[in-house]
């Protein structure tokens, strides 16, 4: 989790409560009591697996209404190859969890071989409502959630959709921004906390002991709203969650850079494990429901230059009304309260879901909209996510929201003890690897 870049000492402590009592409402199949529990959903459950234990027919019956539309013949369509994929890819998904853990930690939540081994529905749907041992029944019922919200992921036709929305969010800024660009420039910059403990102090020259950024500014002009408006936008991306290449963070000649580079340069596909761990953590159970699939960050210079900025993407993108969810903690210290709980302090944002409105594929009916998250930070405000001593710190945050958002759900305290991870809260104190 880059923890050398998170110096705890200067984050701020959190008292969420106990971090372990979770909500199991948008997720039951997370809950290890949820076959004990009385629920309807829970008696067809266990009518599928008596009925398919040892009816051929039957199994891949399921798995024809599971992975098709209704009426597609047993047989035809996708099939067990497809869902053993999904079985697959939640048992990857569930060891980057475990590998994100402290190295001490991870021996103890490490998946059972007789689950990890098992990726036929009918075997894991037996080991579920037959084995005494809690801790096979919950991974049992975990790596079957896991897959079918995988399959949820897969089967959205708005995910199906995004790398062209994205194409076409990127094909307007470009017409509409990129292509009137008057001068670039690539520049490095120094930057360090300032006495107060929150601003950053920045400078075009380097010096040691310094944080470091490397960008490639572009200034625009063009004519938007009866006038002409004149930016420097010093940095740009636009990325679809299946597809995000990360900033990452790195110790280059034994300075902090921050670097944009791909996090698994490995893989060769998209990979659903962030959309997975939002819908967790967050309490969606319908992956349509997540706004900002799509998301489009842009650094400018100050306060001023947001404004601009937003003047041309309203006559680039959308128009003033067709904006959201907005928060704007650089312009009002009130909006905090709108911000992740897991947000820290100091952390200034201009950000909202923008309907983009796109041509329909059916002839003669309207086009129809899609949201793309818009953030805008100044510099002084993105330096602040990218420094490691600073509370705002984009990694500390992702490290709050793995730690006390997913790691409960994942690995819940009436299956694996609250002992092997110390969250806070009532039963305990700060995590001892990140003091978060």
């Amino acid at each position: 989790m880059y923890e050398r870049w998170v110096d705890a000492t200067h984050l701020s402590t959190r008292d969420d409560g106990d971090p372990w009592a979770v909500d199991y409402t948008a997720h039951p199949l997370l809950d290890p009591t949820f076959t004990q529990r009385p629920s309807r959903v829970g008696r067809f459950f266990h009518e599928m697996s008596r009925r398919i234990e040892h009816d051929d027919a039957a199994y891949r019956g399921e798995i024809t209404r599971l992975l098709n539309p209704p009426g597609t013949p047993a047989g035809a369509g996708r099939g067990a190859a497809d869902l053993m994929r999904s079985m697959t890819e939640a048992d990857a998904y569930v060891r980057d969890l475990v590998a994100l853990l402290p190295a001490p930690s991870q021996a103890h939540v490490r998946p059972q071989a007789t689950v990890t081994a098992c990726n036929d529905l009918r075997t894991l749907m037996s080991l579920l409502f037959s084995r005494e041992d809690p801790r096979i029944r919950f991974e049992s019922q975990r790596k079957l959630y896991l897959a079918k919200l995988l399959l949820d992921i897969d089967h959205s036709r708005h995910i199906q959709q995004g790398p062209r929305h994205k194409a076409y969010i990127e094909t307007l800024l470009r017409e509409g921004l990129w292509k009137r660009a008057v001068d670039t420039n690539t520049v490095e910059i120094g930057f360090e906390l300032g006495p107060d403990g929150e601003t950053i102090r920045y400078n075009l020259r380097p010096q040691p002991g310094q944080e470091r950024w490397q960008f490639r500014s572009m200034f625009l002009e063009r004519e938007a709203a009866g006038r002409r408006v004149s930016l420097d936008v010093l940095y740009y991306n636009c990325r679809f969650k299946r597809t995000v290449t990360p900033i990452s963070y790195e110790i280059v000649d034994g300075s902090h850079r921050v670097i944009e580079r791909r996090r698994w340069d490995a893989k060769d596909h998209d990979s659903s494990g962030s959309i997975l761990s939002k819908m967790i953590r967050k309490g969606i159970n319908d992956p349509d429901a997540i706004t900002d699939l799509l998301g489009a960050m842009f650094i400018v210079h100050d306060e001023d230059a947001v404004f601009e900025l937003l003047t041309l993407l309203n006559y680039v993108l959308g128009n003033p009304v067709s904006w959201r969810n907005i928060t704007d903690t650089i312009g009002f210290t009130g909006d905090r309260r709108r911000l992740n709980r897991h947000s820290g302090q100091g952390y200034k944002v201009y950000k909202g879901d923008l309907d983009v409105l796109h041509p329909n594929d059916e002839p003669g009916l309207p086009p129809y909209r899609f949201p793309v998250e818009i953030q805008i930070y100044t510099l002084e405000g993105f330096l602040r996510t990218v420094h490691g001593a600073h509370d705002a710190n984009h990694l500390a945050l992702k490290l709050r929201q793995f730690l006390h958002g997913l790691v409960p759900y994942a690995f819940p305290r009436t299956v694996y003890g609250d002992q092997w991870l110390h969250l806070g809260g009532p039963n305990g104190h700060g995590h001892g690897a990140t003091g978060l």
